[in-house]
């Protein structure tokens, strides 16, 4: 039986970071949940491999949802070291008792069996959203968190990061990985792949604001890495690059073959357009995918200080502007291969 675990194996993170390490030998087992359909992390496999499906075949998957605690200490209880990658990702703040549960309560049993059956190490993903506001300075590890103007899914993130820091507390091993912006490809209905097909019929329009950036590729190695490393009691802030959300819109439409953006939108009038397809959403029944308190994150300058991973590995970042680029095309080439 393996002894490493993947939570989340079906997500951007989790399907990335199977995909090295399967590639590096190993036959890691993930979770996923019995609806989950995993014929898209084979699809990531044979996006950088012709030995993907050999590589993908290495997964031992185990279906469980991580609230089901019963039946994931039958799974945790075998294994040694765990990636925590699993996570309810929404800008929609009515999904906050999805997100607090997934997120927030998922992480605590996790944690909980960890620390019972005594895992070697474990790797919590959390986000920058659990960083605390610098006033207009770059953020670090330590920028003191703020409850003020927090999405739902910051609360469930950094509620989660707590039961992690208890799991360190009471003798857990362990480290957490704060990335920026995740750019990879693959999920086009969530992250970039929003901004991607957004970007596709958004017209000469752009909001204001920026933010960190990270490749997928480039983040899960670094867990990898520290993993390796056994760094226990930290967190990493892991961000290659700073970009405008015009430049990365302008990267995204000139592969898309698309008019490029040059008219800004004013706050107010992103929070109509939101209200607009909140509307438009519930006539057709379809997924609400933002909320109006929205708006806030695409008027943000949010700077960030990752240096203090610098100062653990060596490491040498992927081009961020390829990144977009390369998920673009691969978004042009299957869209229009339907």
């Amino acid at each position: 039986m393996s002894k490493t675990l993947v939570t989340g194996g079906t997500g951007l993170v989790g399907a990335h970071l199977l995909y090295h390490l399967t590639k590096a030998g190993k036959s890691p087992i993930a979770l996923k949940r019995q609806t989950s359909n995993i014929k898209n992390v084979k699809k990531i496999f044979n996006y950088y491999s012709k030995n993907g499906t050999n590589l993908f075949n290495q997964i031992i998957w185990k279906n469980c949802d991580i609230l089901d605690i019963i039946l994931l200490e039958d799974i945790i209880k075998n294994v040694k070291i765990i990636y925590h990658c699993a996570a309810f990702v929404s800008f929609n703040d009515s999904l906050k008792k999805e997100m607090i549960e997934v997120n927030t309560v998922g992480t605590s049993n996790i944690i909980d069996l960890s620390l019972k059956h005594g895992i070697d190490h474990i790797c919590h993903v959390s986000s920058i959203a659990t960083l605390g506001d610098n006033k207009g300075l770059p953020a670090d590890e330590n920028t003191y968190w703020s409850w003020e103007n927090k999405s739902s899914y910051a609360v469930s993130k950094y509620l989660a990061e707590i039961e992690v820091w208890r799991g360190f507390n009471e003798g857990l091993n362990g480290f957490i990985v704060n990335p920026s912006l995740i750019i990879g490809p693959g999920f086009w209905n969530s992250g970039i792949g929003t901004i991607i097909k957004k970007s596709k019929i958004s017209g000469p329009f752009y909001v204001p604001g920026s933010c960190g950036v990270i490749d997928v590729n480039d983040l899960t190695k670094i867990m990898i890495l520290l993993m390796e490393k056994k760094i226990t009691n930290e967190r990493f802030i892991i961000n290659s690059d700073h970009i405008s959300y015009k430049k990365l819109m302008t990267i995204i439409s000139t592969e898309l073959n698309k008019t490029k953006p040059y008219i800004k939108l004013s706050p107010i009038i992103i929070k109509i357009l939101i209200y607009i397809n909140i509307i438009c959403n519930k006539v057709k029944g379809t997924k609400i995918e933002l909320s109006p308190d929205a708006v806030k994150y695409t008027k943000t300058e949010f700077l960030l200080n990752s240096s203090k991973i610098n100062k653990i590995i060596s490491y040498n970042y992927i081009e961020i502007s390829e990144s977009i680029k390369k998920c673009a095309k691969l978004y042009s080439k299957e869209t229009l291969s339907r």
